[in-house]
């Protein structure tokens, strides 16, 4: 019969092996490190010196870095050329101070000497010089960003690989000393075609300064000032012959300043220009004590505050007053900022805020008259206010009305993070304010320097060593953040703190973000994480780990969406070719350095206009597994249309698949029956009634059926499906159901569909479709911002997991209804078939609880007493524990308690929590907890009703096996009547059930015939086999429930309680089946030994009974070579093929991630 297969392996399952093989393939699909393919180079002959390009930089290099690189190599050389008394090169020379001059700066830009100027644009581009780690890819990305924003507006640099140099002398004391002054690179762009259009709305010429804010002297603001007199003061308009007036707008080059870096920096030039002010008004310091203590205030040690400021440096105001200022670093409110205090409408005749007080303070540097002309300071960042709501509103989405808090993990020193941190408290619903718990760390967790970054560098890339550890010994703080992680896992256990429902963090510094996430994310892997201010690192695989599902409010995107086809000619491209950024403070720049780049005011309006549309709508996205997942915001309402017609198949499929498993092929026993209710065939089929466990299962697939169709309309067409519909629907559906029930339960041949029934249906029908008709029509499209993303495998969608769980639902009813009513049909063709009484009516209730240990209970059922087994009374046991009513009193006793164990070894588990549904909204949470919690609540029955379908049976064999069986004189003739008429009469005649009691003339038990134990064999191998085939059911619905859960496709927990309870499940039903097949190999092998010794009994008899041996040792080897039901081989075991469902794919890899894990 293995012959028959394809021999040994022909029953192999190679199909759940290429599964498995599939999925591990599958999961070495990530992304690879590009391969530089430059070859390396050694220096060569230097290329020649220029002293207007001094230092060699690319366009991507710090200029800082560039300059000390620069000026170490410059001290080598002239050191060299000195000691070997050789010529010095220009730059050793003590000419170079004068070439550096920034007085010749305007000489050199009017090329045409046209003395006019007002088509060359002077920016100063504020960047931090400090040397802690950070800073200089921080001076990189802001390079990067201004030139790509310049260049967008179509710029070019003058050279692309050279910087060139200005020395500024911005102490009083270096005006007249010979020491090194304040060194500026800086680089020429020029429009790449002349301007055209009147007015212009390009420059023909950029100057970009860069300028370290940190290395500038103290009153920072001073020296900018300073430096801009000697950029474009009275003696640099001399040099150029520039004849200047304030009020001639065509004269000097317009001036545009970029930055503070951050809102540090901020507030420093904020308290700068007061005190330049204070120190200015030299009247009011005569005749005012409060003016001359705000002087002496900000007077440095040794300063006289009735000097006034210097005369340079109140020229240099004066020309600040007529710049453009932009902030694209500073996020924080204006509320936020101390040095914003106290300016109102009334004072400054502006509005609150930063434009006040800048107009209010330049003012009083300029000796403005009248209405001072305002001094703007353009935002081109977000505020935190704007981050922060948005925060609170996802927060709202995604936490359940009560018991769950946030904490919030952010840098104690920066006035960013405490900005962030108060927002965010402001703006909490009470409830959640009263349980929010705050805990700062200091800011560069890491605790690395710029000595030492590249040694951590080196041992970050070990791959050989793993790094110990940490020791609460140290310049770092990771211990603390692992401690805090313990902490904050042992407060959830206690009786006074709720559970944490999400996780803020707050900081500066991105790669402190990245280290609280990896200290608190594998312990609150299915918690909230959020954050802001969207960064490229939070995507790159290395990160993947414990940066999935993180929340970010952004302001601004890393790159601006393209402009649609039927906007090209009037709306902006703001991307215009450049790549995305890296986070969004160099959008931020690149979006300043565009508006700045405009000349005319329509230009500048129309950059205005398009920035203003993303600041408006902060956008929120979820890192998924290869990128961003927008949620809300510009992010998600601007983004390019999306296809639906994924969507549309697969809900197609999973409703045609429904629908013909149900209604077609191969359908359901009480489908079955209710289709014979509506569309009787023949007069008999109108007769026949349907069962009350029909009626309930056809009730269940009705209300799945209705929840199904209710999700895939919200699946293809998200928001236009009120939750509040679905339980309509289901009572609709349940109502059509129960209408059809209740007309299947008369008697009688005139039980055929009437008006009325098809009357009731229609209007339930009717009333189903009006009320499943979507808001807004069926055409896809739309923005809906409080949806749960309807992505596949981005990891950060519950869409995936709800099919799954809608599939798993299926399955297990349509696995229920099977074991349930075809057992029962079985029982009723194997009475048939054995020629037996079936199994008896349905008792009463009353008759099955007085007879519970007699005829209900299969663990008190108790064999027959006696070598010789009555198969017939055995066999009225097994239906009458077999029949519908004892069945279901059995399921629902072993139901209950089953589930009440599961449930209190659940929450003893896991402290009494119950983990939540990860998906945004309430509405979103509820349809997708309805179908998660339905098939939790039905699995145990569905295992119930096998485990006691296979319980039943296993008693049965067992009872089987106590004796040898005698069958019924009909029983006998058919299974005599198959083997042949020849020896028909042979095989029917009676003998004792031992050979040495079958003498001729003595008494015994003749009631045995020589195909007892074949028979036996027949009844075992046909009755197992739809019992062992249930088992794979369950465990298909295990292995769906496990893959749903499966992190490729959100962000859901495998606690170790959800661990237990599947394990509990998977050995229950492992078990039971290998009880089963054990005593089916018992029942073989008691068959075998008995009919080896009739053989032998057969050898010493005459004839006619000596002509039996050859066909019985046929029964023998037809007996050991049974493969049916629980006699099949190893590979043909339902159980291997049902654990190879779970095991075989992406569910045992799950469970193999969540061991790992458990390291």
């Amino acid at each position: 019969m293995a012959d028959s297969k394809g021999g040994v392996l022909g029953s192999f399952p190679w199909a759940s092996l290429a599964v498995l093989m599939a999925f591990v393939a599958s999961t070495q699909l990530v992304p690879h490190a590009f391969d530089a393919l430059r070859p390396a180079e050694k220096a060569r002959a230097q290329a020649p010196l220029d002293p207007d390009l001094e230092i060699n930089a690319r366009l991507w290099e710090d200029p800082f870095a560039a300059l000390r690189r620069y000026e170490l190599e410059r001290s080598e050389r002239c050191e060299r050329q000195q000691k070997a008394s050789r010529p010095v090169d220009g730059d050793c020379s003590r000419q170079m101070p004068r070439l550096r001059d920034p007085r010749n700066l305007l000489a050199r830009l009017d090329a045409d000497q046209n003395q006019r100027m007002d088509d060359i644009l002077v920016i100063l581009a504020l960047m931090p010089g400090a040397d802690f780690v950070g800073a200089e890819e921080a001076r990189r990305r802001i390079r990067y960003a201004t030139l790509a924003g310049l260049l967008a507006q179509d710029y070019v640099p003058d050279n692309a690989e050279r910087l060139s140099l200005l020395e500024f002398r911005l102490l009083d004391a270096q005006a007249e000393a010979g020491g090194p002054g304040y060194m500026v690179p800086y680089e020429l762009l020029s429009l790449r075609r002349p301007a055209t259009e009147q007015p212009p709305s390009r420059y023909a010429q950029v100057a970009l300064l860069w300028v370290d804010e940190t290395a500038l002297p103290l009153r920072k603001l001073d020296a900018v000032a300073r430096l801009t007199e000697q950029l474009m003061g009275r003696e640099a308009r001399e040099r150029a012959h520039l004849r200047f007036r304030f009020d001639a707008q065509d004269v000097l080059p317009r001036l545009a300043v970029i930055g503070p870096s951050s809102t540090d920096a901020l507030r420093t030039a904020l308290r700068d220009l007061r005190c330049a002010a204070d120190l200015n008004n030299t009247a009011g310091i005569g005749t005012s004590q409060l003016a001359e203590s705000d002087a002496v205030r900000c007077a440095r040690r040794g300063e006289d505050v009735r000097a006034g400021l210097p005369a340079d440096v109140l020229a240099g105001y004066r020309l600040l007053a007529r710049a453009e200022f932009y902030n694209p670093s500073s996020t924080a409110p204006e509320r936020m900022l101390p040095e914003l205090q106290g300016y109102t409408r009334a004072v400054t005749g502006l509005d609150d805020g930063l434009d006040a007080f800048l107009t209010q303070h330049f003012s009083r540097l300029t000796g403005a008259q009248g209405r001072p002309p305002p001094v703007h300071m353009l935002r081109t960042v977000g505020s935190d206010a704007d981050l922060i709501d948005k925060l609170v509103a996802e927060l709202k989405l995604r936490l359940p009305q009560r018991h769950r808090r946030v904490v919030i993990v952010a840098e104690r020193d920066s006035i960013y993070a405490q900005a962030l941190v108060e927002q965010f408290r402001d703006d909490l619903p009470a409830d959640l304010q009263k349980s929010l718990r705050v805990i700062y760390f200091f800011r560069g967790i890491d605790g690395v320097t710029t000595k030492d970054a590249n040694a951590a560098a080196a041992l970050a890339t070990a791959a050989d060593k793993t790094p110990p550890l940490e020791w609460p010994e140290s310049r770092d703080q990771l211990d603390y953040l692992r401690r805090l992680g313990m902490e904050l896992q042992r407060s959830e256990s206690g009786n006074g703190d709720m559970p944490i429902g999400a996780i803020g963090i707050f900081a500066n510094d991105v790669h402190d973000k990245l280290l609280v996430l990896q200290a608190l994310h594998e312990n609150f892997s299915d918690r909230m994480f959020f954050t802001t201010d969207m960064d490229a690192r939070y995507l790159h695989p290395r990160t993947q780990a414990f940066t999935r599902n993180l929340i970010v409010a952004s302001s601004l995107p890393l790159a601006f969406y393209p402009v649609p086809p039927e906007k090209a000619g009037s709306a902006l491209d703001l991307q215009a070719g450049t790549p995305p950024l890296r986070d969004i403070y160099q959008t931020s720049t690149y979006a300043a350095a565009r508006r700045a780049g405009c000349r005319s005011d329509p230009c500048k309006q129309r950059e205005g206009r398009a920035l203003d549309e993303v600041l408006k709508h902060t956008s929120v996205y979820e890192i998924g597994r290869s990128g961003t997942v927008p949620l809300s915001g510009y992010a998600l309402e601007r983004r390019p249309p999306q296809s639906s017609m994924g969507r549309v198949f697969v809900a197609l499929l999973m409703a045609a698949v429904f629908g013909c498993m149900l209604f077609a092929w191969p359908s359901t026993p009480s489908m079955r029956q209710a289709r014979r209710v509506l569309l009787p065939r023949s007069p008999g089929e109108a007769a026949m009634r349907m069962e009350p466990t029909a009626i309930i299962l056809v009730t269940m697939h009705a209300v799945l059926l209705s929840y199904g169709m209710f999700s895939l309309v919200e699946f293809v067409l998200p928001g236009r499906m009120s939750f509040g519909r679905a339980p309509l629907l289901a009572a609709l559906a349940a109502g059509a159901a129960l209408l059809v029930g209740l007309t299947g339960c008369k008697s009688g041949g005139q039980r055929r569909p009437t008006a009325l029934l098809t009357a009731g249906l229609a209007l339930l029908v009717t009333t189903w479709l009006a009320l499943a008709w979507p808001a807004g029509g069926w055409r896809p499209g739309g923005i809906c911002p409080t949806c749960e993303p309807t992505v596949w495998l981005e990891g950060v969608s519950a869409w995936p997991s709800h099919l799954i769980h809608l599939l798993a639902l299926f399955t297990l009813l349509w696995t229920l209804d099977w074991a349930w009513a075809d057992s029962q049909e079985q029982l009723c063709r194997d009475s048939d078939w054995l020629h037996l009484p079936r199994p008896p009516e349905h008792p009463s209730v009353t008759a099955l609880l007085r007879n519970w240990f007699s005829t209900v209970s299969v663990l008190f059922w108790k064999p027959g007493v006696g070598y010789s087994c009555d198969f017939k009374q055995l066999w009225i046991e097994y239906g009458e524990r077999g029949e519908a009513s004892p069945r279901s009193a059995r399921t629902l006793f072993w139901f209950t308690l089953t589930l009440g164990v599961v449930t209190l070894l659940f929450l003893g588990l896991n402290d009494g929590q119950i983990p939540e549904v990860p998906a945004r909204g309430r509405e979103y949470r509820g349809l997708v907890r309805v179908t998660l919690y339905a098939a939790l609540l039905l699995l145990p029955l569905l295992i119930v009703a096998v485990a006691d379908a296979t319980v039943l049976l296993t008693r049965f064999v067992r009872h089987l096996n106590v004796g040898r069986s005698f069958y019924p004189d009909e029983t006998i003739e058919l299974f005599a009547k198959a083997l042949g008429s020849e020896h028909q009469d042979l095989w029917a005649q009676r003998f004792s059930a031992r050979p040495e009691e079958r003498v001729q003339g003595r008494g015994g038990f003749a009631m045995h015939t020589l195909l007892d134990d074949w028979i036996d064999v027949q009844v075992v191998a046909r009755r197992s086999v739809p019992v062992a085939r249930l088992v794979i059911g369950p465990f298909v619905v295990l292995a769906l429930l496990v893959v749903a859960r499966s992190r490729l496709f959100d962000n859901w927990s495998l606690t170790p309680a959800i661990a237990v309870g599947v394990s509990f499940y998977v050995a229950t039903l492992i078990g039971l089946t290998f009880l089963l097949k054990q005593a089916a190999e018992n029942a073989r092998s008691r068959a075998l030994e008995s009919m080896q010794a009739d053989l032998r009994w057969l050898a010493g008899c005459g004839a006619p009974l000596a002509g039996l041996q050859e066909p019985f040792k046929r029964l023998i080897a037809q007996v050991e070579n049974e493969q049916k039901g629980a006699f099949a081989s190893f590979f043909d075991q339902p159980l291997l093929k049902a654990l190879l469902v779970p095991l075989g794919g992406a569910g045992g890899t799950q469970l193999f991630d969540y061991l790992l894990l458990g390291r």
